[in-house]
């Protein structure tokens, strides 16, 4: 049988299926085909020889920042090649005076698969740092739901920063996050929420949260963290997570702690999703990319298929796109990473500029993006050795 792609005698491992073993994995068409031993390759247009290296469901990274016409924006396709993500969420860059041109210029035109957040502020992001809810007259929830309608392929949620200078505090605080709830019911989607120096405590902003809503930023250092004076996780958040509230890790360049991370897993509470928060001010450190962040989860002593799933599985559950994405189950869509498992003395950083010793690291060897190789790689310009 022939096939365009063959991606040959790597380790396999899809926990969409429980699957993790050696063996081949033939794309047609631009979908998975055959996922075997002894796939016969010679009449195969292209071989991938991934022996030793890992092989998994395109990585989908459910936190970051592509729209250009922000100081914050990236390009999602160099993203796509450097990381091994061949779906990406957009958390909230643009609002509903911009979500239509970030459609046109960036969702629509891109290779790799990006869906967007509409932010509650009317403009977003594109003023960078200056706080784009301290004037509440930029709080469009109606905006948002309109918007969330006239996108409802590509705009699946509701995002607001939930950090003091940048919502305000007491009462102002809660107006926001209130319309931002409420933009969330209208339209009938979930709401992500960035928890920093938040104006309100954490214990009482989970409980405004429903199943479905995410907390993003979960192990950030900041004066109210997931963590309470004991360095044990609320109860409340504990709660929120059991009743299905997300919490995603969303690295970024100040939103990863490595002790509020250790002290969480070892009081058994583990993030739901793994992603990046990438944007221009961390793409060269310490966030690097996707794989780099799986790295740093490995190094905390998560076992690899579940950092696989937290970076695959999951967030396409929450996508709402479990039937073909997250999967290398035959017929669905072949996206797919292939993953370079380096093993030596390296060094990782956290948002903190704290380092970390690891044994292992993971760098992207080649993507597959709807059954086409992707041009380009990870490199080595994430790898630190210790020394």
């Amino acid at each position: 049988m022939s096939y365009d792609i063959v991606i040959r005698g790597g380790e396999v491992v899809d926990p969409s299926q429980g699957f993790r073993q050696i063996c081949d994995v033939a794309v047609s068409n631009g979908k998975i085909t055959a996922v075997e031993n002894g796939i016969d390759c010679s009449q195969a247009r292209t071989v991938i020889d991934a022996r030793g290296q890992l092989v998994t469901p395109g990585l989908i990274d459910l936190h970051v920042h592509v729209y250009p016409h922000s100081p914050l924006g990236l390009d999602p396709d160099s993203l796509c090649a450097a990381g091994g993500v061949t779906t990406m969420l957009d958390t909230g860059t643009a609002g509903s005076y911009n979500f239509d041109a970030f459609r046109r210029d960036v969702i629509d035109r891109a290779r790799t698969q990006v869906f967007g957040l509409v932010n509650l502020s009317c403009v977003g992001l594109a003023c960078g740092i200056l706080g784009e809810l301290l004037d509440r007259r930029y709080a469009d929830p109606d905006g948002v739901v309109a918007t969330i309608e006239r996108n409802r392929d590509v705009a699946v949620g509701v995002k607001i920063r939930a950090t003091a200078n940048i919502i305000g505090d007491g009462e102002q605080g809660w107006a926001n996050l209130n319309d931002a709830i409420k933009a969330a019911r209208d339209s009938n989607t979930w709401l992500m929420v960035h928890i920093g120096d938040s104006p309100m405590p954490i214990p009482e902003l989970v409980e405004a949260l429903s199943p479905g809503d995410c907390i993003t930023h979960c192990f950030r250092a900041s004066s109210r963290p997931i963590l309470d004076d004991k360095g044990k996780v609320f109860e409340a958040v504990r709660a929120a997570a059991e009743r299905g509230v997300i919490f995603d890790v969303g690295h970024g360049f100040g939103s990863f702690n490595w002790d509020v991370a250790q002290a969480a897993l070892d009081d058994g509470f583990e993030p739901t999703t793994i992603s990046t928060d990438l944007h221009t001010m961390n793409i060269n450190g310490p966030v690097y990319d996707m794989p780099t962040t799986m790295s740093k989860f490995l190094s905390l002593g998560l076992p690899l298929e579940r950092v696989v799933e937290m970076s695959t599985t999951r967030p396409a559950q929450i996508l709402n796109k479990a039937d073909d994405l997250g999967t290398l189950k035959v017929g669905t869509v072949a996206d797919i990473a292939v993953l370079e498992r380096l093993t030596g003395d390296f060094v990782l950083s956290d948002s903190n500029q704290q380092t970390r010793p690891a044994s292992e690291i993971l760098v992207a060897a080649t993507t597959v993006r709807r059954g086409e190789i992707v041009p380009g790689g990870g490199g080595r310009r994430m790898v630190q050795l210790a020394d």
